[in-house]
This record gives structure tokens, sequence and C-alpha cells, in this order.
């Protein structure tokens, strides 16, 4: 199969467990991939500004699928490829909710994440909350006053919400609410964590625009992935790639199954199915 471009998702499949590292052998399995005319890209649930440095410090690697395939962006020129935003009337009934229910909350809009500062003090002490996952929060996050008033305000560009720690209840409760709501779509990254996009955005479809821009069809295409939001770009890829790490449903869909995140998963599948 002629690879021309690998799809990788970050979290559970390239970065390390503190969310932002990678393994020296996985980057230089990446440098390999590029020296061949390999486009490698950042397909994640990630903002732009979460793009972890040491993947985008990669020279070579030129664009990124972001926001579950909401943004489709040249990392060079900072072109917006492609975008699929929530839309404004489903925007309001979800902040509604979370804000009714007093539920922290991530909101992307334009690359960025934005919540409320008094969110991040709610979760600090929160139980199974690690520093490396609420540095990795922090990190890149804008805080704003309101952050109903701030999403209502951009209400019709607003590429993702994103509600992370939620206990079983309120997962369960948001998630069949949430699932009502005509043309959105929910995933989940981790477990009682939902993301909510338009019906039309995931990381298949921003990787199916990308590949139209370059010309690519979908045989030339590698993706790897861990998570249910990995699914449709596995689907639409002609080699997929499940981590050993990933769920029953990602394992089932994909063509291959690689080593878990934790001992170099997506080296191993790049090293064996395309630069061996």
């Amino acid at each position: 199969m002629d690879i021309k471009l690998i799809a990788l998702d970050m979290d559970g499949t390239t970065l390390q467990n503190d969310y932002f590292s990678i393994s020296s052998r996985t980057r230089s399995v990446l440098e390999k991939a590029i020296a061949k005319g390999i486009h490698v890209v950042p397909s994640t649930g990630r903002i732009l500004e979460q793009l972890p440095e040491s993947v985008v410090s990669i020279p070579g690697i030129n664009y990124a699928v972001t926001s579950n395939g909401a943004a489709v962006t040249n990392l060079n020129t900072h072109e917006i490829i492609s975008s699929n935003y929530l839309g404004a009337g489903s925007v309001k009934k979800i902040i509604t909710t979370l804000t009714r229910r007093n539920l922290f909350c991530e909101v992307y809009y334009h690359g960025q994440s934005y919540s409320e500062l008094r969110y991040f003090e709610m979760i600090r002490d929160k139980k199974g909350v690690s520093k490396d996952l609420l540095a990795f929060i922090k990190s890149k996050a804008n805080k704003v006053e309101n952050v109903f008033d701030f999403t209502m305000e951009h209400a019709a560009e607003i590429e993702k919400i994103n509600i992370p720690l939620l206990n079983d209840n309120n997962f369960r409760v948001l998630w069949q609410k949430f699932s009502r709501i005509y043309g959105v779509t929910l995933t989940k990254a981790i477990a009682n964590n939902i993301e909510v996009n338009h019906r039309s955005a995931n990381k298949g479809d921003g990787l199916k625009q990308l590949c139209k821009a370059l010309d690519l069809q979908p045989e030339n295409v590698m993706a790897i992935g861990d998570s249910d939001n990995d699914l449709r770009m596995l689907e639409f890829a002609g080699m997929s790639v499940a981590m050993g790490n990933a769920s029953e449903d990602v394992k089932a869909t994909a063509k291959h199954i690689t080593l878990p995140y934790f001992e170099d998963g997506v080296a191993h599948a790049i090293e064996k199915l395309v630069l061996a």
C-alpha cells in the first residue's frame, strides 16, 4: 500500500502518560517517515493551541486535524483548510444545561480553549485527577469571567464543547440529553468525558477534507488511534491501526493492532507497516 499520509491520534496513542511528550524512538520514526515524503498529521480532539510542542516542533509536520475534525489547519500559514462549527442553536442548549448544573466545561473557539477560573479551583482537589492531567487541562486554557456569556457571544463559531471529569450519574444524564439534540454528535476519548461536535465534524471527515486538498486517496492514508473518537478516521483510512490499549470497538474496527502507547506502539506500527 502506497502510504503518503499518517494520521495520529495524540492522547493514549502518540503521547506518553504526561500528556505532553513523545519518546525518542517515536520522534525518530516520525522523522524517518517525513524524510520519505510522508505527511505526518496530528489528528486529535484537542484544539490547535493544545497541540504538544514535542510533536509540532518536528520539521515537516505541516497540517493538523483538531477539535475532532471541526478544524483542519495548515500549521505553517495558519490557513483554515476546513471548519465545521457546532451551530448556535445547539450551543445554546448545551451551555444552558451545563450552566444550570454548575458543571465544568471547555469551550473551543478559533483554536483555543476557554473556561471559567472557578472551575479549575473546583477540580483542583477532585479525587482521581492527577497532577499531569490538571496541568494539561490548565496548560492552554483561557480564563473567562462567565463562560455562558462568552459562549453565547461566539455561539456561531464554536468548534467543540468538552465536558470532562463527570461522575457516573451526570455522564449518563448528559449523554442521554445531548444525544437528543438534532445536529450534534457525542464522543469520548476517556472515561466519563463527553465531547460535543457538529454531527458531520469527526476526524474521518477532517481527514477526508485534508486528503482532498492534498490530492490523496483513502488508500494513501494510515491512521492510528485508541478511542471512540478515532473510529471514523480508522474507517476512512486504507490502513487502520488500533493501539494495544485501545477500546474493543476500536480494535474491532482497525485492520491492524499494534503495541500499547507505553510500549511505543506508534513507532512499532510505522516501522512494521510503512518503513520496512
